[in-house]
């Protein structure tokens, strides 16, 4: 073999050689990996913002609203409510002006009771009538009704209120809970009547 087909030999494309002063320009072997991790991100930002997307639009079309801050007015049915004070029974000695077999039992562990006053005033020349059943609270897993109210049912004419005292039993947590009304008034209670757990 002369120099000359050795040469000819190394340069050929398609004996399947290599010439070895040349090399081979490949690309890194974490490109795949890369490219992989970045196709799983963009794929996840996508899904998040679809379903993001999603509660959106179920939220603009059930009308769902936010509720009303605690001591702000709520529009209900023949006028305005309002919480005007969440009270925990057990900071005030309050006891019931009459009977109260739902009061009588122990309050489970982690919970506590509160009295809800709620001031309603009619504005329509209908007036407004109130009805405890109304009215329960949410933000606790499930709604809850009131142990104990007082008035259970009452009639306001126009510019007359109705205070009404609402009695619930609720998580020692910290956490939103909202009394809700007819006609989707929302009301917040707040959490400064919240005790320690």
């Amino acid at each position: 073999m002369t120099p000359a087909n050795a040469l000819l030999r190394l340069v050929r494309p398609d004996d399947g050689e290599k010439h070895p002063e040349t090399t081979r320009h490949t690309r890194p072997r974490h490109t795949p990996t890369l490219f992989r991790r970045r196709r799983t991100i963009v794929i996840s930002l996508a899904i998040v913002w679809l379903v993001m997307a999603a509660l959106a639009c179920v939220l603009l079309l059930t009308g769902t609203k936010p509720s009303t801050p605690f001591g702000d007015t709520a529009t209900v049915p023949g006028g305005q409510a309002r919480i005007s004070a969440v009270i925990p029974l057990e900071s005030d000695g309050w006891v019931p002006p009459s009977a109260a077999d739902r009061l009588v039992g122990p309050v489970p562990p982690g919970a506590h009771r509160v009295r809800i006053l709620l001031e309603l005033t009619a504005a329509d020349a209908a007036g407004l009538a109130f009805d405890a059943a109304d009215y329960s609270l949410s933000g606790i897993g499930s709604s809850a009704i009131a142990l104990w109210v007082d008035p259970i049912r009452q009639k306001a004419g126009t510019g007359t209120s109705i205070l009404a005292t609402l009695v619930f039993e609720i998580p020692n947590q910290a956490i939103a809970l909202v009394l809700d009304g007819p006609e989707g008034a929302h009301l917040s209670l707040g959490t400064g009547h919240h005790t320690a757990p």
